[in-house]
């Protein structure tokens, strides 16, 4: 019996062992199981994060092209009309691996060729005529490093017709209507009660614009009128100047003024008092003409300015007029001058302006009028220009010319006509209007406006040489690449 007991008892510490047995394997399983789990989560998560940074990396790019790095292989491939860019991502991590696919517009700056906070008519886009979202070649859209802008931009609804999403790379003919790979034509509501000041310019209203352009050029403004020069170092009154070579001559014989530029002091002595002057106001009824390869720099004003010889200042030279500027001489050359003025006269032949400033106000008062005939250019393509116009600005043409550089046109302009005239004329960079009244577009024959990035980066490089404080840096940016059908997979 006791035999008996005994060896039930130890049957029953066997199977009691061998329970525990069960249940210490059981749960060493189970551990090892959620520890794996666990791990396998986190590898995951780590392979998603890569796949993410590599989805990431080509939206910020913008350029639809592939790229690795360890752990991210990413391919990127266009569409036939490189409208959109689709990505495939993958992320690997310690045998982990998650694909990402994505679409998203390509290159959509949020510039535009044309920029209007209201269009008042849009009346004409005939015969060749186009406004282009890119310039080819010099901003082609086959080229992935190029930016790419809508053709028009307005604040109000303007339902144009001549819409066409292409890409042309001839220099000439890109098309006929709004043109863009992007969308031609956007209408942005919320544009027409946006002051587009800050757009452009390191300001955020026109009275700081006339802010800056004062400290920047030493101009004196009465509401966007140039009156004449701030601390003007020497004010004369005199009736008529001639600035030829590196003199400016005021009067004849004896009696004469006589202001000799210095190019290293940058700064022109004066025949009567020996002293030097970099900043002279020849008065309220001063008429100065520049002719005959005139090279002096620094300030000057008077009432009128006229050009019927080549500049080519070996610094720079600020000329304030306080009623008009005629440029109506043909074969001159005009390089670093930054002219502020309430009326402007352009209009002459084989002109070429570059590298410079022209201004126009104020308050609606006055025009700007220019009338660019056969082989002009005013900006060029290394030398862009700037065209503020704070009052009427009427731009025609007769015969082959260009316009290489930036019109803007502040708020307090009353009318900007834009077109007719006949020949091949191009304008290459932006335009934008911050006027609320009287814009019009009439385009005909070969009239084209095109955007041009690299424009607005030489003209910002170009003044930010001469240590001027005035535009903004500016950046491609794409209002529209965002990332959107999105789909995630693991790869076992």
């Amino acid at each position: 019996m006791n035999k008996r007991k005994k060896g039930f008892a130890l049957i029953t510490v066997l199977i009691f062992f061998l329970v525990l047995l069960v249940l210490g394997v059981g749960g060493a399983i189970i551990t090892q199981m959620g520890y794996f789990s666990i791990a396998s989560e986190a590898k995951y998560t780590i392979a998603e994060k890569r796949a993410n940074k590599g989805l990431l990396k080509v939206l910020e790019n913008g350029t639809c092209e592939n790229y690795q790095e360890t752990g991210v292989n990413v391919i990127a491939i266009k569409d036939s009309g490189n409208n959109y860019c689709f990505v495939w991502s993958k992320g690997r991590y310690l045998g982990a691996k998650v694909i990402k696919t994505s679409i998203f517009p390509l290159k959509a700056s949020n510039w535009a060729a044309a920029m209007y906070r209201n269009l008042s008519d849009l009346s004409g886009l005939g015969g060749n005529s186009a406004i282009i979202g890119y310039d080819s070649p010099e901003n082609s859209c086959d080229d992935p490093n190029s930016c790419i802008a809508p053709a028009l931009v307005t604040g109000n609804n303007i339902n144009p017709k001549n819409i066409v999403i292409a890409c042309n790379t001839k220099e000439n003919n890109l098309g006929s209507g709004l043109v863009s790979t992007v969308d031609p034509y956007i209408y942005d509501e919320t544009l027409s009660e946006t002051d587009l000041t800050s757009k452009l310019f390191n300001a955020e209203n026109r009275a700081k614009l006339l802010e800056s352009l004062s400290n920047n050029f030493n101009v004196e403004f009465d509401n966007g009128t140039p009156r004449g020069l701030k601390n003007a170092e020497l004010s004369l009154d005199v009736n008529n100047c001639t600035a030829s070579g590196n003199t400016i001559t005021c009067g004849t014989g004896e009696n004469a003024d006589v202001f000799t530029w210095d190019p290293i002091k940058k700064v022109y002595k004066y025949n009567k008092d020996n002293n030097e002057y970099s900043k002279i106001d020849f008065g309220q009824n001063a008429k100065i003409t520049f002719s005959n390869n005139f090279s002096g720099g620094g300030y000057i004003a008077g009432r009128d300015i006229t050009f019927s010889g080549s500049v080519n200042s070996d610094s720079s030279l600020v000329l304030v007029a306080r009623n008009e500027t005629t440029i109506s001489q043909n074969n001159i050359n005009i390089y670093k001058t930054f002219i502020f003025s309430q009326n402007y006269n352009i209009d002459a032949q084989n002109l070429t302006i570059g590298n410079g400033i022209i201004y126009s106000g104020g308050a609606g008062v006055g025009n700007l009028n220019i009338n660019v005939n056969s082989n002009t250019q005013i900006g060029t393509k290394d030398y862009p220009i700037l065209i503020i116009s704070d009052n009427n600005i009427n731009i025609k043409r007769n015969g082959d010319a260009e316009i290489w550089g930036v019109i803007f046109v502040t708020d307090a302009n009353n009318d900007f006509s834009l077109g007719s005239g006949s020949g091949n004329f191009k304008i290459h960079g932006v335009i934008i209007s911050n006027s609320l009244n009287n814009n019009s577009i009439n385009l005909i024959g070969n009239f084209e406006i095109r955007f041009n990035f690299k424009v607005l980066e030489r003209l910002y490089s170009n003044l930010n040489q001469l240590n001027l404080n005035l535009l903004n840096s500016p950046i491609c940016g794409a209002s529209k690449k965002k990332l959107f059908i999105t789909t995630t997979a693991r790869a076992y």
